[in-house]
């Protein structure tokens, strides 16, 4: 999966940067295996960071997150969040539900 990373005015450092890659493709691989790419851009607005995160996992599915926080680190983790959940959620939809048992 290809993950891109970009602040707004804002530098990254390289520990951040290691823990989102880490988290999101760990979070995301639970519940697709064929992930294509995602990107996150953190903002800075006030005393808040801004984390949205987007994730294409192929086969037209594309689930977006977005969170605030008074911490860069809190606001990628609700926004990571959101996103497990959506993507949960949408791979309970697609599960099929009247194949037969397996040989």
């Amino acid at each position: 999966m290809q993950i891109s990373v970009t602040g707004k005015q804002l530098d990254l450092g390289e520990a951040l940067i290691a823990h989102v890659t880490e988290r999101l493709t760990s979070a995301v691989a639970k519940y697709f295996d064929n992930a294509v790419q995602s990107q996150v851009v953190f903002n800075r607005e006030a005393h808040l960071f801004r984390s949205e995160c987007l994730v294409h996992v192929g086969g037209g599915i594309s689930m977006q997150a977005e969170a605030e926080a008074d911490e860069i680190y809190a606001s990628f983790d609700m926004a990571l969040s959101h996103l497990e959940k959506q993507l949960r959620r949408d791979k309970r939809r697609r599960r099929n539900h009247h194949a037969g048992p397996k040989p």
